[in-house]
């Protein structure tokens, strides 16, 4: 009897063994290949899951599997590259058939907008591929000398010479080009937006032609001078300048970009400083580029200079509006100042 009831026991345990080997066997199957093979034979078909990244604005694709320059995409420079894609129709189609003509010949590979890269990382046999997107060169001159380039807000390159040329870098898409420089004493400026899928040229023509009336810059008031002047400085509009006060370090960053240099109080950047106290800006300083003669020359000679800390304050006559808005805080004060045989707008 107990021999009896010691066999059916251990039938009873091979079998729940049995029955906890298979299950354990087919868990560790289906982890194999949900997390190993299935993601390796995806892997292979990047030409698949990079079109349908792209027309499904999968940033999350492109931020694992583009870089540029050895490095991979930022969110904003995926959202960027994304959006001028989908924008582009014509250009999405070949960049879409581009990745799976590499895909199918390697030796093909790097002529246009990407350059396909197995890793040797691929696993089951499959490949492993990335993307890599190829540096676009923008070459840039102007027939004026002491040019300032901006790409997209930021100052990319200044042109000591008439003449000169620089060549640019950047990821294939979409740009915004301003040359600014100042010309007899007036700040001119011209922009163009260029798309970068190849090699590109920009030539900019700053110096009026000779028929044009330089004397036509006196109709220029101070607060005209002011927006034009501070845009051309910066590479940002009025509006973003002035809206940095009294906002805090992130805020700053955020708006303008990480700064040049700096300190714990002044962050110092292309064209003008940003002053803090208590963690929070309290004065914005923009180089204007310009002597005393240049100035005066644009919007004639100040009701008075006042001698004050960190310079000589140049006092022009304002609208009584201004004024109001003003001493009530309703809008920013904004004045000239000239320092080291420079002049500068201070913004408080």
């Amino acid at each position: 009897m107990n021999y009896e009831r010691k066999k059916r026991h251990d039938r009873k345990r091979r079998l729940r063994i049995g029955l906890l080997s298979a299950t354990v066997f087919l868990v560790a199957a289906g982890l194999i290949y949900f997390l190993g093979y299935q993601p390796a034979a995806e892997n292979e078909r990047i030409h698949v899951r990079f079109k349908e990244a792209l027309l499904t604005e999968d940033v999350g694709f492109f931020e694992q599997n583009v870089e540029y320059a050895n490095e991979p995409l930022t969110r904003a420079e995926t959202l960027r590259f994304i959006r001028w894609l989908n924008d582009e129709p014509s250009i999405r189609s070949e960049a879409i058939a581009e990745v799976v003509t590499d895909r199918e010949d390697a030796a093909a590979s790097g002529d246009g907008l990407f350059r396909l890269i197995d890793t040797g990382e691929g696993r089951f046999g499959f490949s492993d591929y990335r993307i890599e997107l190829l540096p676009k060169q923008l070459t840039v001159t102007t027939d004026v000398p002491y040019t300032n380039v901006w790409v997209d807000g930021i100052q990319a390159a200044r042109l000591e010479e008439a003449g000169e040329t620089v060549t640019l870098d950047r990821m294939p898409g979409r740009y915004d080009v301003k040359a600014v420089a100042v010309v007899d004493g007036t700040t001119r400026t011209q922009e163009e937006t260029v798309t970068l899928v190849d090699v590109d040229e920009l030539a900019f023509s700053l110096r009026p032609e000779t028929s044009e009336v330089i004397a036509g810059q006196f109709d220029l008031d101070r607060t005209e001078l002011i927006e034009i002047e501070v845009e051309a400085q910066t590479g940002h509009a009025i509006e973003v300048i002035d809206g940095l006060m009294n906002k805090r370090t992130d805020a700053v960053k955020e708006a303008v970009g990480e700064p040049v240099s700096e300190t714990e109080r002044v962050w110092r950047y292309d064209g003008f400083d940003v002053t803090f106290d208590g963690g929070r800006v309290s004065r914005i300083d923009i180089d204007l580029a310009k002597s005393p003669d240049d100035l005066i020359a644009l919007i004639g000679e100040p009701a008075e200079r006042i001698e004050v800390d960190g310079g000589t304050e140049w006092r022009y006559d304002r609208p009584l509006l201004e004024s109001i808005f003003t001493l009530f805080g309703f809008q920013t004060d904004k004045r000239f100042l000239e320092r080291d045989g420079k002049l500068y707008v201070v913004i408080r």
